[in-house]
């Protein structure tokens, strides 16, 4: 019986862990300036130039006093957002994903009124008539130049028909 205990002791741990780095990443991008300054580090390391703006060009770009500025670098690098390298800073792996998946909900904004299309669609009386198969149609028709969001939503589509199921 304790090590069941000691299991879910174990378990609450690692969610409360990953729920304060989840929180940590959230917050160390939380206002537009901060997030300005990640986007400029994630297209800036996706080239290989040397040419990316010095912290001060950032500064006086962005229009940050240096205390500011330092104050978000650091906040990006405790949330293992962005790594120095070679005197640049650049995204670590976290950082690529959730830059990814920043550019996603971009998208995902982008097409909002297809979004609401379809959820119109799907909580009106004919969603419980509709098959699966024309769900995801309409899904294709509306979102069909947006990859990522479309496999969201047909991956959505699929869940659905298994507990259907």
């Amino acid at each position: 019986m304790s090590s069941k205990i000691s299991s879910a002791k174990d378990m609450y741990q690692q969610v409360a862990s990953d729920s304060l780095l989840v929180e940590t990443v959230f917050s160390a991008i939380s206002d537009n300036k901060s997030l300005s300054l990640f986007n400029i580090i994630a297209i800036m390391s996706s080239h290989a130039s040397d040419g990316q703006p010095t912290g001060e060009i950032l500064i006086s770009r962005m229009n940050l006093t240096r205390k500011q500025y330092y104050t978000r670098i650091n906040r990006l690098v405790d949330a293992g957002l962005i790594t120095k390298k070679r005197a640049r800073f650049v995204l670590t792996s976290l950082g690529r994903v959730v830059y990814e998946t920043h550019k996603t909900i971009g998208v995902a904004i982008q097409n909002r009124w297809k979004l609401e299309a379809i959820d119109s669609i799907q909580t009106s009386q004919l969603a419980n008539r509709m098959p699966t198969e024309e769900r995801q149609k309409l899904i294709n028709t509306l979102v069909g130049d947006c990859d990522k969001i479309r496999d969201i939503l047909l991956c959505h589509c699929e869940a659905e028909k298994m507990i259907i199921c």
